[in-house]
């Protein structure tokens, strides 16, 4: 009599891309392997041309833990893990097969500008596919009713938060930004009420104070905005609303450009939706402007 083993999904589950796969069994896999299921996900060309060994070597883990990783996903083995990665970039091979090229002849540094380059515009492209214009418009509904919206970040995300929260202050909406933890955020989140808005960003590494802030939002009955990177991250699970953001980069630092495209677009939303408050709102500004003799003129 055969039946389905330990650590198999259901005959459906067990047909679900390596991402749906992934997001399903969340909830059971250990420390390492959900670091093994970032760095999958983030690398599919590297996990094709790779061995169990050399991506637990990129992972500071172990093939062994590899492979308990993919069984833990209802795979045989590893085997099985890269075949399914390898059929689901099949439409991308021209892209693998460059990216092998690379690792065979390293970029010469005249083409690393147009690469960094290239590279955001195709994380502004990724970003663009993932946005679906009806969940932008609902949570630029939520933003526009709030009676205060705190948008929180820290680390990479300091900047991106801090443009944001500047740019829905020009067009007369109650912000507050908050860009790192400690007391300054422990005393925003005191004043929240649930007709308040909070907005967190943050990438795979996100500071543990964002999410905190979000859980604490949700806790009164606030609503929640998620900007992140990942599936996987805890913003793409807890929020109401939540949007990924492609952050590629070509050295090591992630890239915020399309974080900040995807909230150029919320911004512009926001601002045909309300076109009279905020041509009142920017004659304000214009004015304060003037009066205290801010610009160089």
């Amino acid at each position: 009599m055969s039946g389905k083993h330990d650590g198999e999904l259901s005959p459906a589950a067990s047909q679900a891309p390596l991402e749906e796969r992934i997001v399903a069994a969340l909830s059971g896999l250990s420390r390492k392997q959900k670091e093994i299921a970032r760095f999958v996900l983030d690398n599919q060309e590297i996990v094709a041309f790779s061995s169990a060994s050399e991506l637990g070597g990129r992972t500071d883990s172990s093939a062994a833990t590899v492979v308990r990783f993919c069984q833990a996903l209802g795979y045989k083995g590893y085997i099985d893990l890269q075949s399914a990665v390898r059929d689901q970039v099949s439409r991308q091979w021209p892209a693998v097969r460059r990216f092998q090229e690379r690792l065979d002849n390293p970029l010469p540094k005249e083409d690393l500008v147009a690469r960094a380059f290239s590279t955001d515009i195709q994380n502004i492209e990724r970003t663009a596919e993932l946005t679906a214009g009806d969940r932008l418009q609902a949570a630029a509904g939520e933003i526009r009713r709030a009676r205060q919206i705190l948008v929180v970040g820290g680390g990479l995300t300091s900047t991106v938060v801090g443009f944001f929260a500047h740019a829905l202050q020009v067009i007369g909406l109650p912000v507050q930004c908050v860009a790192g933890g400690g007391e300054p955020l422990a005393l925003a989140l005191a004043f929240l009420r649930p007709d308040d808005v909070v907005i967190g960003v943050g990438f795979w590494r996100n500071l543990r104070d964002v999410v905190q802030a979000i859980e604490q939002a949700q806790e009164i009955g606030a609503t929640t905005i998620g900007i992140t990177d990942s599936r996987l991250s805890p913003l793409a699970r807890l929020p109401d609303h939540h949007f990924l953001v492609a952050t590629s980069g070509v050295a090591h630092n992630l890239s915020p450009v399309a974080t900040l495209s995807l909230l150029n677009t919320l911004v512009a939303t926001l601002s045909f939706d309300m076109p009279e408050r905020v041509v009142e709102s920017l004659h304000m500004v214009d004015e304060a402007y003037r009066r205290s003799g801010l610009l160089a003129e």
